[in-house]
């Protein structure tokens, strides 16, 4: 009797994905393309909103979550912080990758990354010292877009840390993007800037339902502030990340994200965003360009 045919997922591991990718490309078989399906993108409404904060517990929680292997993809302008917060000495960053972006394949990528014991797997962002000739001319929107579709195929899941972006500069990276996580703070201006960002995105042919706002630094008090905004703009909050200065103060200086016991409000929040990613990318509809599957009810 004949073996039962057991078709190629994303559950298998990330190794095995990229060793049969190589095997295709070398009978000539190439894989397209495709829209990332499983990358979230993490911007902030502006800076200091703690956009970077977001994007590595995020990371953290998906990955001890779905047990799958996920990069942290440190964008963020002038220079990354992850690995910082992580205290991680890197041997490679983005740049290096955009360097190499003509040759670049999963292998060479994953061999790139560092992995933290939390489980995921860090690209960082960009170090104090100076770019290399070579490296300014290969930091383009065209090669930043390309190393994400890289890393999409790589590993099973993908947070981009881009700092705060304009729309129209980024639209290549971010019409491409199933899942875009807007960071804003309870204040009149980081959510006013939502405003300028949801106004910039349509022109620039982003579609504005993939983008989701998550409040960071959330306290009760501003509730009255919150209906407010969802009533003016007709939008719901995803996510509210209670205000926590010390526990986020700890872990920093520990050089680890978020650890705790499920009774933590604030790590239970970022628990809860994870299971909103992980079950809402990946879907068939996300490879057609439609957004991922709506969220019911706010992450709260």
């Amino acid at each position: 009797m004949a073996q039962a045919f057991t078709p190629f997922t994303r559950s298998h591991p990330a190794s095995t994905r990229v060793y049969v990718r190589q095997q295709l490309r070398r009978l000539g078989i190439r894989i397209g393309e495709a829209l990332a399906d499983k990358s979230i993108l993490v911007t902030g409404s502006k800076g200091g909103v703690g956009t970077t904060t977001v994007t590595l517990n995020l990371g953290v929680q998906l990955a001890l979550l779905t047990k799958k292997s996920v990069a942290l993809l440190d964008m963020a302008r002038p220079f990354g912080q992850v690995s910082m917060m992580l205290d991680m000495e890197p041997r490679f960053t983005i740049l290096d990758a955009l360097e190499r972006i003509d040759r670049l394949d999963e292998a060479l990528l994953a061999s790139m990354t560092m992995r933290h014991k939390t489980g995921v797997q860090l690209l960082a962002g960009p170090l104090h010292a100076p770019m290399k000739a070579g490296q300014r001319q290969s930091v383009t929107i065209q090669a930043l877009s390309k190393l994400i579709q890289i890393a999409d195929r790589a590993f099973d899941f993908v947070v981009v840390d881009v700092g705060v972006v304009n729309a129209a500069e980024w639209s290549l990276v971010l019409r491409e993007a199933p899942a875009i996580l807007l960071v804003a703070e309870p204040s009149l201006l980081a959510l006013g800037m939502i405003e300028r960002h949801m106004a910039a995105a349509a022109p620039a042919g982003v579609d504005c339902s993939r983008i989701q706002v998550v409040l960071n630094r959330w306290r009760q008090n501003d509730g009255e502030m919150l209906a407010s905004f969802t009533e003016k703009h007709a939008r719901p909050i995803l996510a509210r990340l209670p205000n926590d200065y010390r526990q986020l103060t700890e872990s920093l200086s520990m050089g680890m994200p978020l650890t705790g016991t499920t009774s933590n409000a604030l790590l239970a929040r970022y628990r809860d965003l994870a299971k909103w990613a992980a079950g809402s990318l990946g879907k068939p509809e996300g490879r057609n360009g439609e957004a991922p599957a709506p969220v019911s009810a706010e992450v709260a």
